[in-house]
């Protein structure tokens, strides 16, 4: 029943806010957004998205290395080692 009520009231959410003309303003929102992120700067954007891309690389490599390592069965018996 709750999940009901909540549809419900996004969609009067939604129909206010377009009578309203709230749209128009998340519009000019979202492409004031849209020229900031791709207004130039004095790097070049290729080399920010490689940097990205590293940064990602490291921060999943690090992440992996965090992990705590998992328990594993000994080669000679069945019993898992503690």
């Amino acid at each position: 029943m709750p999940a009901k009520l909540v549809v419900a009231a996004a969609i009067v959410v939604l129909a206010v806010g377009y009578f309203l003309g709230l749209w128009s303003d998340l519009g000019g929102w979202l492409n004031d957004l849209a020229n900031f992120l791709a207004a130039s700067t004095l790097v070049p954007n290729w080399l920010l998205g490689l940097f990205a891309i590293c940064a990602i690389i490291v921060a999943g490599l690090l992440g992996a290395g965090l992990r705590p390592t998992r328990k594993s069965a000994d080669p000679d018996k069945d019993d898992p080692t503690e």
